[in-house]
């Protein structure tokens, strides 16, 4: 079964065009009218989302809030909007990787191959008590809450996993961007620290505690 792409983009030649790209290795689907954006990715349940920004009706912002209230689809924006407040923007509302337009057929095709390959869930599990009533399922990256599964988009569940990976240990910023985002350099420190704080927000609503504990101006660890 291949994995399904949903294409969310305005520019229906450069829709088309990345559906050339894409077709051969995924299943690709356009959307062709933005009305009804959450309703159509529902209808195709698809492994990743390319959003663009500038959509007619909402923008891609909007859509990415009230997709991330549904699902935790792994959301690719892809915009010509390049400056680092739309990026910003974008993370914290749950996107989890940005590429700006123009952009390197090859750039995009490592991005959409690392997010797929990262969000593959596994069969065996393997469990790590973190106390607060938190449990983790190591091989499929779930985090459970009294045996509830606590919601993480794709960008919280990879930055959740390297810190469990090394638990009790330091990891260094420039460790987990690049783990992240496979470069120290696409981003800049406000993108990681606003994920890291929406991650810790979510884990206090949930078991009271932030878990994720900071080496000021070095990196994060969890005990």
């Amino acid at each position: 079964m291949k994995w399904k792409i949903m294409i969310i983009e305005d520019d229906f030649l450069l829709a088309e065009q990345m559906q050339a790209l894409l077709c051969g290795q995924y299943e690709v689907r356009c959307v062709k009218r933005f009305d009804h954006v959450v309703a159509d990715v529902q209808a195709y349940e698809p492994h990743l989302v390319l959003l663009d920004i500038n959509l007619p009706g909402h923008d891609g912002f909007y859509w990415c809030e009230k997709l991330r209230i549904l699902s935790n689809v792994p959301i690719l924006f892809i915009s010509a909007r390049s400056t680092m407040q739309d990026t910003l923007r974008a993370i914290r509302l749950g996107g989890d990787d940005y590429v700006v337009k123009p952009f390197c057929p090859e750039l995009l095709e490592a991005k959409i191959e690392a997010m797929l390959r990262r969000n593959e869930q596994y069969q065996e599990q393997k469990t790590i008590d973190l106390g607060y009533g938190l449990v983790y399922l190591e091989n499929g990256q779930v985090l459970l809450h009294e045996n509830a599964k606590v919601d993480l988009t794709p960008a919280e569940r990879r930055l959740f996993s390297v810190l469990v990976h090394r638990k009790g240990c330091l990891v260094l910023r420039t460790e987990l961007m690049l783990d992240l985002w496979e470069t120290d350099q696409f981003i800049e420190d406000g993108m990681l620290s606003t994920l890291v704080s929406r991650l810790r927000q979510k884990l206090k609503q949930t078991c009271g505690n932030g878990v994720i504990l900071t080496a000021k101006g070095k990196g994060y660890y969890i005990e």
